[in-house]
Parts: structure tokens; sequence; C-alpha cells
């Protein structure tokens, strides 16, 4: 099947694309002497996983518990879920999946230890453990050594928790170009492994200093004392990451199929593609919501739930063609998508599903 022949909207993934950006980042880490431990939240994928583990990744980074119990489920066997735990549902669910593979959590309070302390002994688990420094982004994570370490003898005090170390994410260096990347991926590296040095000096063993962002990655990678890079995007890459020079569009992997289903005034173009498959993110330098691939000059003014917006004279469009977007944002678009085409050369070469997108309640 050639790909103009599949229904809109489409999640489009080329193969040829994905494996470079995959080669390229294993092949970075490994120059660096750090671990890759990629963050599945862009692609969501098993397939991908497995993928990125045969190129040296050291494990995966999740964001959910969700994500971890589908990955965990599809053989992979090393999860760190980047996220303060501090609700017993999840740590529950987090601590059983111990038995299945090794897991590891970020916390950032004493609240969160005491629940992942109590669900690990409840079913028998040993659960590693990164607490999460606050390097810039002013989200989660501690700024302070003193609370760290304060955080860190809490944890000592539980047999069935292991202090693995620290762990950042600079999501600031998003949108930021190359000087300003620079900076902060310095920062990022040089904060969290002071962080580090203050822990040891204080007592605590740190095997793991955990950093890096797809745009800070290769800078925090040269950081002395960073051990791990968790890069996610950078699989797909997006026209966030195009616009601001840390992919170019050649490297943009993911791309969602849209048909041209209106052309009511010669300067305005309707896709099948609003923000029910392409988002709604939009950082700054971005000039709208989504970018033809191939032709920069086109892109999504404005987005509906079912409608995107091109506005322009493009006297190479008609109705009923089919163009593929990039989205600003792959992480979001692939989350709306139930399953994803991988192509090569203009032929599907299998239909796959995003399984680990959503939120499931299991109990």
């Amino acid at each position: 099947m050639h790909i103009h022949d599949l229904p809109t909207p489409a999640l489009i993934v080329d193969r040829k694309r994905l494996k470079d950006n995959l080669e390229r980042m294993a092949q970075m880490a490994e120059a660096a002497g750090v671990k890759l431990r990629p963050h599945i939240k862009t692609h969501k994928s098993p397939f991908i996983a497995h993928w990125q583990q045969k190129l040296g990744a050291d494990g995966i980074t999740v964001a959910t518990i969700d994500e971890a119990e589908v990955m965990a489920y599809n053989g992979i066997s090393d999860i760190f879920m980047a996220y303060p735990v501090a609700e017993r549902h999840r740590a529950e669910r987090l601590a059983r999946l111990g038995r299945l593979a090794a897991v590891s959590a970020g916390v950032d309070s004493k609240t969160g230890v005491s629940i992942l302390a109590e669900a690990a002994d409840k079913y028998h688990t040993r659960v590693g453990v990164l607490i999460e420094v606050d390097t810039g982004l002013m989200r989660s994570g501690l700024a302070s050594p003193s609370e760290v370490i304060e955080l860190a003898a809490t944890i000592s005090q539980s047999p069935n928790l292991e202090l693995k170390g620290l762990f950042t994410h600079a999501g600031h260096a998003h949108g930021e170009h190359a000087e300003g990347r620079q900076t902060v991926g310095r920062q990022e590296g040089e904060i969290t492994v002071a962080v580090a040095n203050a822990l040891r000096a204080a007592g605590f063993a740190v095997s793991e200093v955990s950093t890096g962002s797809t745009p800070s990655a290769a800078i925090v990678a040269q950081v002395p004392g960073v051990t791990e890079i968790r890069p996610g995007t950078y699989a797909f890459n997006d026209g966030s990451l195009a616009t601001s020079g840390v992919a170019s569009w050649e490297q943009c992997a993911l791309s969602v199929l849209a048909t041209v289903i209106s052309n009511p005034v010669p300067d305005r173009f309707i896709l099948d593609s609003g923000s029910k498959s392409l988002a709604s993110d939009k950082q700054r330098g971005m000039p709208g919501f989504g970018t033809i691939k191939g032709e920069t000059a086109k892109s999504i003014s404005w987005l509906n739930e079912e409608h995107g917006v091109i506005q322009g004279s493009f006297p190479d469009l008609s109705i009923g063609d089919k163009v593929e977007v990039i989205p600003n944002h792959a992480c979001t678009a692939v989350n709306l998508f139930d399953e994803y085409y991988l192509v090569e050369d203009g032929i599907v070469l299998a239909r796959m599903p995003v399984a680990a997108r959503g939120h499931r309640h299991l109990i």
C-alpha cells in the first residue's frame, strides 16, 4: 500500500529518519561516555523501545505508571518513572511491577518516600529511588542541597527502597536557540553534579546523576560527573526542535497525513487534521500549529477540533490532495492516535499500535 492510499488523518513514522535519529543519539551517548535511558513518552511504542535497547540504551524512562506497565508487559526489564511519586495507587502499581522488572521512581517529598516505602514493603519488592533536583525549570524537584540530603536520610531508613542518585529535567531548554541551550545544558549538569557531590560528602552513595532533555542532551553529556541522559523527542523530532535548530526538518520522522477537504476562498485551505490530531501546542518562534513536510512556507494558521486551516495562496494545493503535517510537539500528537503507520519510501511497511497512550486505572 502507498502512503496516499491511507485514510486520513493518519499518524506516519518515516522508518529511515527514525533509524537515523536513534542511531545518532546512541552514538553521541557512547562517545560522551554516558548511559542513554531514552524517554518513551514520545513514541509510546515497545517496538521502538526494544530498538533503542538494541542500540545500547540502558533501560528506559517513562512519565506514567501506565507507560511503565505497558513496557514491562512487553519485555522491557529496566524502567525509571521520572515523575514524583506522591499518590498511593501509583506507588502500589509500581511496586507490584517490581516483580516483573527492575523499577525506579522519582521523589521530591517525604510524603512520596513514605507512600513508596509502604507499597514496596506490602508487595515485598525493592524499588530504586532518584531524588529530583530543580535546575531551573521551576516545576517539581528540590533546589536546596540540604533538602536533598534530608530526603536521602529518610529514604535510607526504608529497607525496601534503594537510593540510586539524582535526576533532573531542564525542560526550559526547549525553544532556546544554540547559545541559550548551551547555558541551560551546562547549568543542568553542573547543578546536579554539585548536589550529588554534597550528598556524597554527607555519606550517601550516588551511582546515578541523570539528566538531559533532547535539546540539552549533547551539551549536558559533556559535563563531568553526569552519568546518564534521558532524551525522548529525538526519536521523532518535531517542529519545535526544527525551528530552534536542535534538529533539521529532514530529521523529523513523525507526520500527520491529512487531506485538503475545502478551499472556500482562494487563500484558505482546510485540512481534516485539527486539534484532535495535531494538538494545540505552540512554542515561541513557531509560525503556526504544524508545518507541511518539505514545504516550510506552509503552516497551519489555526485549528478547530477537526479542521486545520492553511492561510495563503498556494496554486499547487487542491481539494482532495494529501499532505503530511509535521506537528509542533511530537509527544502530544502521538498521544492522540491509537496506531501509527511505519513508512519507507512512500510504502506502508506496518500498522503498529501506540501501545502506551492515554491513561488506564488498572486495579
